[in-house]
C-alpha cells in the first residue's frame, strides 16, 4: 500500500521525536509493509521546497526504499485538469493527481476539504481513497504493495 502525507502533516510526520499519531506509520514503513509517495514537482514540490529539511528527510526515506518519488511529468496534466474543475472542495488538486498517478490510496491529512475530495469516487477510485488522520486509523496500514508501480 502506498501513502501520501499531505504537506500540512509533513512536519508532524517527520518530527523528532516521532509524534504519537505518526508512530504507526513509521513502524509500518520500517517493517517494509508500505511506501510513501511524494513529488518534488508540481504544487507538492512547491510546498516541499518551503521546508528544505523535510525535503531532505523524505529523500532519506527514498534512498532507504521507504519512499518513492513520482516525477511531476507523470501527473502534471492531470493536476492542471483537476485544478480547473469547479466540483473540488479542496485546493489540493496536486494531491489528488499524485494519488491517481501513483496508485496511493491512503492519505495522511487533517484537511477536511481534502478528506472529502480524496474519498470522493469521482476523484479517487479503483480502489477508493482512505484517510489516515490519527493513530486510531492504524488499521489502514495493512497491505504491502501499491496499486500501481
Amino acid at each position: 500500500m502506498c501513502m501520501i502525507v499531505d504537506a500540512s502533516k509533513l512536519g508532524d510526520f517527520l518530527a523528532d521525536p516521532i509524534k504519537m499519531d505518526s508512530e504507526p506509520i513509521h513502524k509500518w514503513l520500517e517493517r517494509g509493509m508500505g511506501i510513501l509517495v511524494y513529488s518534488t514537482g508540481g504544487q507538492y514540490g512547491v510546498e516541499l521546497n518551503k521546508a528544505p529539511k523535510l525535503k531532505d528527510k523524505l529523500a532519506d526515506y527514498a534512498r532507504s526504499g521507504r519512499a518513492r518519488v513520482i516525477r511531476a511529468e507523470r501527473f502534471e496534466a492531470d493536476e492542471l485538469a483537476l485544478t480547473a474543475r469547479s466540483d473540488r472542495r479542496s485546493n489540493d488538486a496536486h494531491v489528488l493527481a499524485l494519488a491517481r498517478e501513483s496508485g496511493a490510496r491512503v492519505l495522511y491529512t487533517g484537511d477536511d476539504a481534502l478528506m472529502a475530495d480524496f474519498k470522493d469516487k469521482k476523484f479517487i477510485d479503483g480502489p477508493r481513497g482512505k484517510i489516515y488522520s490519527s493513530a486510531a486509523n492504524r488499521g489502514l496500514l495493512t497491505r504491502d504493495v501499491c496499486a500501481k508501480s
